[in-house]
């Protein structure tokens, strides 16, 4: 008589697995925050990529709330080091940045979907690879009760920017991470 057959090895990836969230996305969908489509690639400028690795940056402030645009609000947290996917710690402590997630972990209404950015230099695998990683790394700021309330976490799509890439100001703003910040299943 043969052997039963035995079952195949499981795949198991090296280190922790995060498992990422998904509550379904809310009814309706943010208004779509400007946008910029575009596959043109501009080189960084002398200094550049050591000036967005220092604490101040490009960008006069780290945080910034969108006003509401339709049913949605937008929490940008940007000026990330090139080839940065961690944010700086002068965004960490921004009073803005704390009153959000405070915000966030206290209002029950609310829904997210955090969305991580680039700017366009470098090739599309790695800019996923750092727009991945900053959007995790931005919902690990969560509470654990606002962290129940994210319905994504994700990569912005390829080619896809907050500004165009032309100027040393506008990559510093792509290098960033939007939270869509939804009430009560859509509204604000």
């Amino acid at each position: 008589m043969g052997r039963a057959p035995q079952p195949l090895p499981q795949y198991t990836p090296p280190g922790p697995v995060e498992q990422m969230p998904n509550l379904g996305a809310p009814e309706r969908q943010c208004t779509a925050l400007a946008k910029v489509r575009s596959a043109d690639v501009f080189p960084y400028q002398a200094n550049e990529v050591a000036t967005s690795r220092t604490e101040g940056g490009h960008l006069a402030a780290d945080v910034s709330l969108v006003p509401p645009v339709g049913s949605c609000q937008y929490l940008v947290i940007w000026d990330f080091g090139v080839d940065w996917r961690h944010l700086k710690t002068i965004a960490k402590r921004d009073p803005l940045l704390a009153a959000q997630l405070m915000r966030f972990e206290t209002d029950k209404s609310l829904q997210f979907q955090i969305v991580g950015y680039s700017d366009s230099t470098g090739g599309e695998r790695n800019n996923t690879f750092l727009r991945t990683g900053r959007a995790r790394n931005v919902f690990h700021l969560f509470g654990p009760s606002a962290r129940s309330r994210v319905f994504s976490v994700k990569p912005a799509p390829h080619y896809e920017y907050l500004k165009d890439n032309t100027t040393v100001i506008n990559r510093a703003a792509n290098r960033a991470v939007v939270v869509e910040i939804f009430v009560g299943g859509g509204t604000i």
